[in-house]
């Protein structure tokens, strides 16, 4: 098992920003009123501080979590996930970090502690997908929960990861 002190600083960097790609991925091939994004951007950030019995098992998850919760403490900030899922190529460039650390998983990682990882990633984006409605008019009406795009964007985030998609979102 590994922590996040295992890595080099970049490596250790890559690891934090594929954690907002895979958000931003979601959020980025179906761009919505600035309120669905913020939303998105909340509901990702709610998951990925969240600890349960799936990120507990994992050193790498614990670890990253861990140091997030220090960055908070020392009030540094933190990226905004509004300008990363508006910025032009955001979706390609979230692929690109995505690829770039299954990659680092499978050259550094045990293959249990990399998929548990890569699940948390997919869950992230899942849960970022299901954050806010999209389309539908003024009033919300004829609005989705997840829509084909976001459902896209999903299927892509698991085939790079090579992870299942779960639940409603498949």
């Amino acid at each position: 098992m590994t922590t996040l002190t295992d890595y080099t600083p970049d490596e250790q960097q890559l690891l934090l920003r594929s954690l907002q790609a895979a958000a931003v991925a979601v959020s980025a091939a179906s761009l919505g009123r600035k309120t669905e994004t913020v939303s998105e951007g909340f509901a990702a950030a709610s998951f990925i501080t969240e600890r349960s019995q799936a990120t507990v098992d994992n050193t790498l998850i614990t670890s990253i979590q861990f140091a997030l919760d220090e960055r908070a403490k020392r009030d540094q900030p933190f990226p905004s996930f509004e300008k990363a899922a508006m910025a032009p190529g955001a979706e390609d460039d979230a692929m690109a970090t995505l690829r770039q650390v299954t990659a680092l998983l499978a050259e550094k990682s045990t293959p249990d502690e990399a998929h548990g990882f890569k699940t948390w990633l997919m869950e992230i984006a899942q849960r970022t997908a299901a954050a806010g409605k999209e389309g539908g008019n003024f009033f919300g009406r004829g609005a989705v929960q997840i829509n084909d795009a976001e459902r896209a964007a999903l299927a892509q985030i698991g085939q790079v990861l090579g992870v299942a998609i779960d639940g409603p979102t498949a």
